[in-house]
């Protein structure tokens, strides 16, 4: 059905512009300005609208055209992604205005750990928006797996961050380096929830194609 197929192109095409928004964060916390964080409001208004759009494609279909089963599913899933995909364009934004607020650079060791967390953050939503381009059911399900270990990252920067906020005169600039950090957990687990609909939608024996 060629409606099916346009409606993943469309959410391909907004996990791309997601993964954009998410990468203009990462910028903006090594290197804040002005213009990084404009081009993130504007992903960020992007991804609103092909939300809306994909939506409301997706209830035409469940309306007009009643889908079988499967083409059932693969609409429902594309309704939950579009969700977590729009929720990660948030945090991003978020993850860039509080790093254009900052007064000053945070300590190197501290954007290091940022940038090593947020790459593997970055790897898992590329595999889960590649799970929905090659309807791969296995490649969906191989991004779970990996949370554990990078969510134990975010864990060790927040409790480092948080003992850093007794530095006088730093403590505003650690607690909204701790709010990134914790943006960066809820981006990582919607990445999970993205694949894991990619991998409802794939059929049970579809590979890593």
């Amino acid at each position: 059905m060629m409606e099916l197929d346009a409606v993943r192109q469309n959410l391909i095409q907004m996990g791309e512009t997601t993964i954009s928004l998410f990468e203009q964060a990462l910028r903006a916390v090594q290197e804040p300005n002005p213009d990084l964080l404009a081009a993130a409001r504007e992903l960020e208004a992007q991804t609103d609208q092909q939300h809306q759009f994909i939506h409301d494609q997706c209830l035409n279909l469940i309306t007009l055209q009643a889908p079988v089963a499967r083409d059932a599913r693969l609409v429902t899933g594309v309704l939950d992604a579009i969700v977590d995909l729009e929720l990660i364009g948030d945090y991003s934004y978020e993850i860039a205005a509080l790093s254009s607020a900052m007064r000053r650079r945070p300590p190197t060791q501290v954007l290091a750990q940022v940038s090593e967390a947020g790459a593997k953050i970055r790897e898992a939503l590329t595999i889960a928006i590649d799970s929905w381009r090659n309807g791969a059911h296995d490649q969906g399900l191989s991004v779970r797996p990996k949370e554990p270990a990078i969510r134990a990252e975010c864990e060790v920067l927040y409790e480092k961050l948080s003992q850093l906020t007794s530095v006088p005169g730093d403590a505003a600039m650690y607690v909204d380096l701790m709010l990134v950090s914790r943006h960066l957990e809820r981006i990582l687990r919607h990445a999970v929830f993205v694949a894991e609909r990619a991998a409802g939608a794939a059929p049970a024996n579809a590979g890593t194609a």
